[in-house]
């Protein structure tokens, strides 16, 4: 048997009983006042009809009540329970009406529509804790529209600001020294050519393993396909017949990383890491593709460049979120006139809220990479691809998606129903307090009858 049960179900049946009768008193009093405002009226049409002037209130003398008639009485306040008393009594009540005591539990105090909406209201989504304003869909369309236009410009491999024959492409190509004679630049026979670095694992920085062990000890290796069948060449000489010198592995470090570093630097630069496991593909399609990539320049040097599009927008909407977040909490602390106070400075730099601000890179990123994926399509140029763009939207689609999850979670529903259970539970204790009060309040004045 629950008793918390059984009382419970007692109270809410009282508080029904009274709400009712409180509703049937309000209805009696309505009526009642209808039926006064009548007889008024009707009182006033007498009045003119016989031209007499009505009775004062000031004129009617009311009889004095005799001492023995006034009676001083003091309100009782009603008697407190203790729990085992109001159990019985809430048992008692329930068994007259008719209930079984015995089969009460906490879902006899709701009904099924009551549960229905209670579950709906504990597992609505929780709400946006920060929501777009107009500013920031201009800020989104500016950064993206810059962006995109610095994608157009810089996807062209040929372009006059980082293009193969590009002033800037001349100057990095000066850094392009370093000691010749390294194993990973072997250009023996269907190994040659100014695109010799794609050809190989020696210049991919993915498998900079294989590549330090080629200048440790001192041979080529790489996989050639014939009719076919792949044929493993190994090589301990250059292609003119000088032998690879062996290296001890500090050494054969340090001349694979300034190696690299040169060739990062020159025209041709250094192919996109991982291209040289589609240069080894059984299918030969999948290696003509890795060739071609190459030759047309989809390399590190100029992935790097076509960033600028990524970085472009970061800064825009960063700073604007920035200024943002200290216009919002600038009634917090005093901003000085050049925003040099720590305070400022601080929500300027690291705001404590960036679940919008992700979701504003996502949206830019997108657009940026739908353009450019859009512009790859239509001129079927597949090394003009804009992986940094790709790489952004993938990294804000994950924190917005795992935001998004984690507030829908059953964990943070719990969280926010407990919250506001606990407001609702104190905001009644306080209604309750207010009411005893004003109980004790009223027992203590003096009635006469």
């Amino acid at each position: 048997m629950d008793k918390d049960s059984i009382i419970l179900k007692y109270e809410q049946d009282e508080v029904a009983n009274a709400a009712s009768n409180l509703e049937t008193a309000a209805s009696q009093n309505n009526d009642q006042c209808k039926e006064l405002d009548e007889l008024q009226e009707k009182m006033k049409r007498i009045y003119e009809l016989t031209g007499k002037q009505p009775f004062s209130p000031s004129s009617v003398q009311l009889a004095k009540p005799s001492e023995s008639t006034v009676e001083r009485s003091t309100f009782m306040p009603p008697q407190t329970l203790t729990y085992d008393q109001l159990f019985v009594k809430a048992s008692n009540s329930l068994v007259a009406r008719g209930l079984d005591v015995d089969s009460l539990d906490y879902h006899s105090l709701v009904s099924e529509d009551e549960l229905v909406a209670i579950e709906k209201e504990l597992n609505r989504p929780l709400p946006r804790r920060e929501r777009w304003t107009k500013g920031d869909f201009v800020a989104v369309f500016i950064a993206s529209a810059i962006g995109s236009l610095a994608d157009v410009i810089l996807s062209n491999r040929n372009n006059l600001l980082t293009g193969t024959d590009s002033d800037f492409s001349k100057w990095l190509n000066q850094f392009h020294q370093h000691e010749g004679g390294g194993p990973i630049d072997y250009q023996g026979p269907h190994f040659g050519g100014g695109f010799h670095r794609g050809l190989s694992k020696g210049h991919d920085i993915l498998r900079f393993i294989e590549g330090i062990m080629m200048f440790k000890n001192g041979q080529f290796e790489a996989v050639r396909y014939e009719n076919g069948i792949a044929h493993t060449v190994i090589s301990t000489v250059n292609q003119f017949g000088k032998p690879y010198e062996q290296l001890g592995v500090l050494e054969a470090i340090v001349r694979y990383a300034k190696h690299m570093f040169a060739d990062l630097f020159s025209t041709c630069s250094l192919p996109f890491p991982g291209s040289s496991f589609l240069v080894e593909a059984n299918n030969r399609q999948m290696r003509q593709f890795a060739a071609d990539m190459y030759k047309n320049g989809f390399n590190i040097k100029t992935v790097i460049s076509q960033g600028l599009s990524t970085i472009i927008i970061e800064v825009i909407l960063r700073i604007y979120f920035s200024i943002q977040s200290v216009e919002k909490y600038k009634d917090e602390f005093e901003i000085s006139e050049d925003y040099s106070n720590f305070e400022a400075a601080k929500h300027f730099f690291k705001q404590e809220n960036k679940d919008k601000l992700d979701e504003m890179l996502l949206v830019a990123h997108s657009i940026v990479t739908a353009v450019n994926i859009g512009k790859v399509a239509i001129e079927k140029a597949p090394w003009e691809i804009n992986v940094t763009e790709i790489v952004s939207v993938v990294h804000y689609g994950v924190k917005v998606m795992s935001k998004a999850i984690e507030c829908n979670s059953e964990y943070a529903k719990l969280i926010r129903s407990t919250e506001k259970l606990h407001e609702g539970w104190s905001s009644l204790e306080q209604r309750i307090r207010t009411d005893e009060q004003m109980v004790l309040s009223e027992s203590s004045r003096l009635i006469i009858a």
